[in-house]
């Protein structure tokens, strides 16, 4: 007898198919730190991602207790103010023949790059690579310096991260000019928000008060707050500051409302009581919130993606996918991270040569929270009220 050819199987076959996996919430900050730590724990290497969660990890930034480095004092200024997962990136300082440190040459360490011969990646470039991407970085201390913030803002807008810079020590309206000089469509500077000026903490080394760079207590404050939340209004942990920056919450003529025009966040004193971080834009005028928001569904979107990558286009799959895309949003708007969120098929874009290429479209629609940025009270005296007032009192 010959075979039957289109015998295939006396028995039974199993065929599993899963719906797509919830996409899940969309988390909090991750931080990314580049600077210095001569005192460091021989454990720590030189330009190796380093996750810090706790004291006892930070205590490894400074073995000799000296507080040396621009690393130490951001670390423990961020764990004092939250509970966050911070990865530092050690780089070496650079000294000048007299033994003096050498901003300019230790700067070009934190840039870092990809070592000759080895293919290394070093400093700012180890960012991306970490275990836990960040979502928000600084380079305290030095981030003020036109060669790294370039860098840092160009880093940022790859890893869709936020990007903390320090704005330089110098009188307000030289931080004004400072401010109308960095910019740019397409650099990354719409997700830099930059604080001032230099304010002071307490140090056990130093027995007292010591001025630190902007971005030690910056990155605390925004690093306590979700990604699409603004930092502004946040407490700070500082004793004073190198310069006074006056703020008025009802006075459109202070030096803090002309720094908030031009994208710089500052500290003052409030109200409230000691200081605050005041400012809830980047440098380039957008609410640092919507783009913390944008990313960060960006961030989740990509993530998930590389699960679903090289799977058939049927019709089923893409349904699935733009239902728990759309099913996710929901749970968005039940959160209170968006007030509205849609998702479907892009009606035009989805055409038969794009789909016989293997791209097809899919379009998020969401609308967006504002922080409370101007409050305006409108009170009226209203005779037509005590008319009605008085009318009671005369008939009893």
């Amino acid at each position: 007898m010959p075979e039957i050819t289109n015998f295939e199987h006396n028995g039974v076959d199993v065929q599993f198919t899963k719906s797509p996996e919830s996409l899940g919430s969309l988390g909090g900050h991750v931080v990314g730190l580049v600077g210095t730590a001569p005192d460091k724990d021989a454990s720590i290497a030189f330009n190796t991602p380093f996750r810090i969660a706790s004291l006892s990890d930070l205590a490894k930034l400074d073995v000799a207790g000296h507080e040396a480095g621009s690393l130490y004092h951001c670390v423990y200024e961020t764990l004092k103010k939250t509970s966050v997962v911070i990865y530092v990136v050690v780089v070496p300082e650079a000294k000048k023949e007299d033994g003096t440190l050498d901003q300019t040459a230790t700067m070009n360490n934190i840039i870092g790059g990809v070592e000759a011969g080895t293919d290394r990646l070093t400093g700012l470039r180890l960012l991306p690579t970490c275990a836990e991407v960040p979502t928000m970085i600084a380079c305290p201390g030095y981030s003020h310096m036109e060669g790294l913030r370039s860098e840092m803002a160009s880093i940022a807008q790859r890893m869709m991260a936020l990007v903390i810079l320090d704005a330089p020590d110098v009188a307000t309206i030289d931080v004004v000019n400072y401010s109308k000089s960095v910019g740019g469509a397409g650099l990354g500077y719409e997700a830099a928000y930059v604080a001032y000026p230099m304010p002071k903490i307490y140090s056990k080394a130093a027995k007292g008060d010591i001025a630190v760079a902007p971005s030690v207590l910056a990155v605390g404050a925004m690093a306590a707050k979700k990604p699409w939340e603004s930092p502004g209004n946040q407490g700070v942990n500082a004793t004073d500051m190198t310069r006074v920056v006056n703020y008025n919450i009802l006075d459109r003529t202070t030096d803090g409302d002309l720094l908030n025009r031009y994208g710089i966040s500052y500290f003052a004193r409030t109200t409230m009581g000691g200081y605050s971080l005041i400012g809830n834009r980047s440098l380039m005028g957008e609410f640092i919130s919507h783009v913390g928001l944008r990313y960060a569904i960006a961030r989740k979107l990509v993530k998930a993606a590389q699960k679903a990558m090289a799977e058939q286009l049927t019709k089923s799959f893409m349904e699935q996918q733009v239902k728990g895309i759309s099913d996710w949003g929901q749970t968005l708007v039940a959160d209170q991270v968006v007030p509205v969120f849609e998702c479907y098929l892009h009606p035009e874009l989805n055409t038969l040569e794009n789909y016989k290429n293997g791209k097809w479209y899919i379009v998020l629609n969401y609308g967006q929270y504002s922080p409370n940025e101007t409050m305006v009270y409108t009170i009226n005296a209203d005779d037509s009220l005590t008319a009605k007032f008085l009318e009671g009192v005369l008939n009893g």
